[in-house]
């Protein structure tokens, strides 16, 4: 047997011994210390098989057949890991999933009415109970509201909403396959994704509905580097409706569109966010508002909003007005780097260019962002199949302190905006932070002095002093 082929075998097996560990705890938030060790021990597995089982992702031409076996065994266990963990207890966002679908199987806008509404007692049942911030009305887009109707529809479960999210996980897979292929990237690179302990919590265990968003996002992109146009352009649309933050790369999709006919693709992106929009607009402005809400009054395990939080001497509204403006300027940037330069590239160099500035969208929003929970991490992570880049990759493991603040040992129950919550803990932030900023700035100055040495290098050609 091809070494790397048993190599993969073993590490597969690992992980779903691991797997299995994991899933016998049953409530990840009842056993915070016993899970962080069994992730951390899949992750540093997990980490093994992306550095040397991939080897960067190449496999020797002459090798056909390992290569193939190999993406087998990556797409088996893939599978084998995410039916092991999909019994467990799910986030106390799925409650909030199936009362927002029951609500528009009643024919109720989710927008209107919060949960603790005294007109919809008649309609509370056992998951009522867990049911996050009752007192605010949905924030979630309409196509992920949808979703919820139609997984409520087959069944008022957690294994129907869970299992139409793991569909999307198990797509997404199939479908970066295809990506890495027009890349002309080795397809062993979907490991990243597809054996990810992040996702496979966030959607397997915990049934997140960011499945939905990621898938959409890949699909967007992944049609318009086929130029797929009027197809890419609505996909965005529909990634945007089930997650307002991909609103942030569609830019980069329409404007590599077809220069004399981009006006049609915006036009198809306003009308999916329109139509979408329509059955719920009697809300009002409670379409939004819960939005807003957050967005101004909340933080939590933030790292570069922390400090310019304390920089604005502890102002809530300072400091979310300070990280717009250096977030909308980095976008700016990035925005007028693609304009300058895409019309120029062509074939895989414009895919690669409008992939990877989505990357970093997507990076400096998560570095930016005043809340930042693990499965909003997961964002990033198809980002990775193209972009092995190690300091996302270790936040994507140092990212278990964040439950250490959600238990007793280390933190306790305050009142906020009139709920109990969890005190954030910020030395927490250190063992998690630490190691990805340090990576970023290494890799940031490696990459600048590799490109300050070939300019003198070439430099030095030309003149003819080689």
């Amino acid at each position: 047997m091809n070494r790397r082929l048993y190599t993969i075998i073993i590490t597969g097996i690992v992980i779903e011994i691991l797997c299995v560990a994991i899933a016998f705890i049953g409530d990840i938030e009842k056993n915070i210390p016993c899970f962080a060790f069994l992730y951390t021990a899949s992750f540093i597995t997990y980490i093994f098989a992306v550095f040397y089982v991939s080897r960067d992702g190449e496999i020797p031409e002459q090798d056909d057949n390992s290569s193939r076996e190999i993406l087998w065994v990556i797409i088996i266990f893939s599978l084998i890991f995410r039916f092991t963990l999909l019994p467990m207890t799910p986030s106390d966002d799925m409650y909030r999933y199936l009362w927002e679908g029951k609500l528009q199987l009643n024919g109720i806008n989710p927008y209107s009415h919060p949960p603790e509404s005294s007109g919809l007692e008649h309609l509370r049942d056992k998951f009522f109970s867990g049911i996050n911030h009752k007192h605010l009305s949905t924030i979630y887009p309409p196509l992920m509201l949808m979703v919820f109707a139609t997984a409520d529809y087959v069944s008022h479960s957690f294994i129907s909403m869970k299992s139409i999210f793991l569909l999307f996980d198990v797509l997404s897979i199939f479908l970066l396959l295809r990506f890495l292929d027009v890349m002309g990237k080795s397809s062993v690179n979907v490991l990243i994704y597809a054996w990810s302990p992040l996702i496979l919590i966030s959607f397997a265990a915990r049934g997140h509905g960011d499945s939905l968003h990621i898938f959409l996002a890949i699909l967007a992109l992944y049609l318009c580097a086929i130029r797929k146009n009027l197809h890419s352009a609505v996909s965005i649309g529909l990634a945007a409706m089930s997650k307002f933050v991909f609103i942030i790369i569609s830019p980069f999709i329409v404007s590599t569109l077809i220069r004399g006919k981009r006006l049609k693709y915006v036009i198809a992106l306003l009308s999916v966010i329109t139509v979408l929009y329509l059955p719920y607009v009697g809300a009002g402005k409670g379409l939004f508002s819960t939005l807003f809400h957050f967005g101004t009054q909340y933080h939590f395990n933030d790292s570069a909003h922390f400090l310019i939080f304390c920089l604005s001497i502890g102002s809530p509204l300072v400091s979310k007005i300070i990280t717009i403006i250096i977030f909308g300027s980095v976008l700016l940037l990035l925005y007028k780097k693609h304009l300058n330069t895409h019309f120029v590239e062509q074939g895989i160099n414009r895919n690669e260019s409008i992939v990877r500035l989505a990357f970093l969208s997507i990076g400096v929003f998560l570095i930016l962002a005043p809340t930042l929970h693990p499965w909003y991490l997961t964002w990033i992570v198809p980002f990775l199949c193209f972009n092995k880049n190690r300091a996302w990759l270790i936040l994507t493991g140092t990212i278990v302190f964040y439950y250490f603040m959600n238990h007793e040992l280390f933190s306790s129950m305050i009142l906020n905006n009139n709920e109990w919550v969890w005190k954030e803990v910020h030395w927490l932030k250190l063992p998690e932070y630490l190691p990805f900023y340090g990576l970023l700035i290494y890799g940031w100055l490696a990459k600048k002095d590799f490109t300050l040495r070939s300019l003198w290098l070439n430099r030095n050609l030309i003149g003819g002093r080689s």
